[in-house]
């Protein structure tokens, strides 16, 4: 790993960046970003020739990691076919077998899918989709919770950040509850923690004082759907408890509103399982799907058996893009739906030595009495996890980041007050490379 980072290059190419691309882009700080230049595997290279370990997958997409092969396989036999198609048109062999696997691994008897082209095309697509089924307008998600920042999509997100400016489109169409804790987040390892606390600085609500306020909005009956992920990505790898899903589908079906899972983050092993969905027990009305899906290239999904309320097609179609159907991502998507497939067992057994690798971590915490100064609380599942720093001031985890990325590691900090670390890798992560960085981790608190 690199010693000193060196940002020569970095710095000159960055300063021409910010003189050409919208400045609410692009986070600069004193050293961030770099400039990436290339990937292999795990690792990714800068303009600088500095080596980093990737433990964000570039936001989760890169399941299988940088150039593996499948991927560079699948572009180069399609390349040498067709590139470019007419999705909505004709359509072409990689766009129909994309679409029979998706509907062979989705929880659904009679799926159906609506492609697009990123993750909020597929939540733009589900909302359409829920409010043809239902005939209501109105949407019910979580807060913390991400699911896009198109327009449609940008109705069930809450977070000044990203609506301020834009507040006359979003009024009215959408009610964010708040999100619950579980006792996980009251009691661990004899550390108990306050639910007054958890409700002030945290605005996280008991899972009865959350539900009571879903069904008072439910019984309004003017709502399409609840939109969730089983566990939130930008929000800080929160999670819900099997039995507060349930509630929440029973109370959906009570008051006829649909229940859309948003898992373009979660899907496809991120979370060990296959889907999120799996550790719940649930299977929601319709599933969005994106990122890992395609091994790169900008592809998504929203998979329902409910696809019937649209008409049939009388020529023009009412739900297109000029790239809908691409056959060079469908071609490479189809390839890496069936590698994930094949490998996930590996991947899950290497997900008990990771677990291990959590616990050393946090018996040197303990060793070192960081735990103290710097309480924890390990949220997620499977490769998609993240250090919440429950006590610590807001951003916290900006710097943290800052530090590792000149120690070698790229990461992300999240949630709503970007106190948590987030690390999700590609699945083909071993718990070595997880050791080197939560080593890295203590010695930088160390220093704090």
């Amino acid at each position: 790993m690199i010693k000193k980072q060196s940002r020569k290059v970095t710095d000159k190419l960055l300063s021409r960046l910010q003189k050409v691309e919208c400045p609410d882009t692009t986070f600069f700080g004193e050293r961030f970003p770099i400039v990436m230049k290339r990937g292999n595997g795990m690792f990714v290279h800068d303009i600088d020739k500095n080596r980093y370990l990737d433990f964000t997958a570039c936001f989760g997409v890169l399941a299988l990691g940088h150039r593996p092969k499948v991927t560079i396989q699948a572009i180069r036999k399609q390349c040498s076919q067709l590139i470019h198609g007419m999705g909505d048109v004709h359509p072409t062999l990689p766009k129909i077998k994309l679409l029979e696997i998706l509907a062979e691994i989705s929880p659904f008897k009679n799926a159906k899918s609506l492609l697009g082209q990123s993750g909020g095309d597929a939540i733009e697509n589900a909302l359409k989709t829920a409010m043809l089924a239902t005939n209501r307008s109105r949407f019910l998600s979580f807060a913390g919770g991400y699911h896009g920042l198109q327009f449609a999509p940008l109705t069930l997100n809450h977070r000044e950040e990203f609506t301020k400016g834009f507040e006359s489109w979003i009024k009215d169409k959408s009610v964010s509850l708040p999100f619950p804790y579980f006792p996980s987040e009251i009691s661990s390892d004899n550390i108990i923690l306050d639910p007054n606390m958890l409700k002030k600085k945290h605005h996280l609500f008991s899972p009865e004082e959350v539900l009571e306020l879903l069904e008072k909005e439910l019984k309004k009956k003017e709502f399409a759907a609840l939109v969730l992920e089983p566990y939130q990505g930008r929000g800080g790898k929160r999670g819900f408890s099997p039995d507060f899903m349930k509630n929440c589908q029973t109370l959906c079906k009570k008051y006829g509103t649909l229940v859309i899972f948003d898992e373009i983050y979660t899907g496809f092993g991120r979370t060990g399982k296959m889907f999120a969905l799996e550790h719940y027990n649930v299977i929601p009305d319709l599933l969005c799907v994106g990122k890992a899906m395609g091994g790169g290239l900008p592809i998504s999904a929203c998979i329902g058996d409910i696809m019937d309320v649209w008409e049939k097609s009388k020529g023009e179609a009412r739900q297109t893009q000029t790239f809908l159907g691409h056959p060079l991502a469908c071609s490479v998507a189809y390839e890496t739906i069936k590698y994930i497939q094949k490998y996930l067992p590996t991947f899950q057994k290497e997900l008990i030595n990771i677990d291990n690798a959590f616990f050393k971590f946090k018996e040197n915490m303990e060793l070192k009495a960081l735990s103290q100064k710097f309480p924890f609380e390990i949220r997620g599942k499977g490769f998609m996890k993240g250090i919440w720093f429950y006590s610590q001031e807001e951003a916290f985890c900006v710097s943290l980041m800052e530090t590792l990325l000149e120690n070698g590691f790229i990461v992300l900090p999240e949630g709503p007050r970007a106190d948590v670390l987030s690390l999700t890798p590609p699945l083909i992560a071993n718990a070595g490379q997880f050791n080197k960085i939560l080593n890295s981790i203590v010695s930088i608190l160390e220093n704090k």
